[in-house]
């Protein structure tokens, strides 16, 4: 899905309520594109999340009813929950406050640190495809890789893991400008700020 076609799919429709301020005066302004970059990152957001939500479906539709179960079970897996208090150990949060922090900001923490997880292990994963792709093409390893490999399948002989400097350049790839920010940046001058994306 092209982002041109996900834009025009979800577009927000603005409802005019009669005692808003605009409608106080007889001349109403023009629409207003006050929240075009929340717009546009929430539009990123939900193609994100279909995205996601598509592969699921597609990982999940040729499995038996025991590896589904297994399979969600996986998936609802928490940093938090039962293990608060080593999450806690980890965020170093006693160094950052005094106060014992309320659960439910664990809880979004603990979200937080899920997607942000999730995103490097994709794009890391990604890089981790190309490289091996390039191997191949190269004649690095001429050994013919096993075609058929599903969710729950053993360990494959040639595999290799994802190792550290797949997550660092996920990461480094994940920090860097888009093409669509860097185009005008200094026709209007001024600073520059630069956004972390996944934190």
């Amino acid at each position: 899905m092209n982002s041109e076609a996900s834009k025009k799919l979800y577009k927000k429709s603005k409802i005019r309520l009669p005692w808003e301020l605009a409608f106080m005066f007889a001349e109403q302004p023009l629409d207003e594109n006050d929240d075009e970059n929340e717009d546009e990152e929430e539009m990123e957001a939900n193609v994100a999340t279909l995205q996601r939500l598509k592969t699921a479906d597609d990982r999940t539709r040729d499995m038996t009813k025991e590896e589904y179960v297994h399979w969600s079970e996986c998936r609802q897996a928490s940093f938090t929950f039962r293990k608060g208090k080593r999450f806690r150990e980890w965020a170093g949060i006693s160094q950052l406050t005094d106060s014992r922090p309320h659960d439910d900001i664990i809880d979004i923490l603990g979200f937080l640190t899920f997607e942000i997880v999730a995103n490097l292990t994709e794009e890391a994963l990604k890089i981790k495809d190309l490289e091996d792709e390039l191997e191949l093409r190269s004649g690095k390893n001429s050994k013919k890789r096993k075609r058929d490999h599903h969710l729950f399948d053993g360990p494959d002989e040639q595999q290799r893991p994802i190792m550290a400097r797949h997550i660092q350049e996920a990461y480094r790839r994940l920090q860097a400008k888009q093409p669509k920010a860097t185009a005008l940046r200094g026709f209007s001058g001024g600073l520059v700020t630069i956004r972390t994306r996944i934190i």
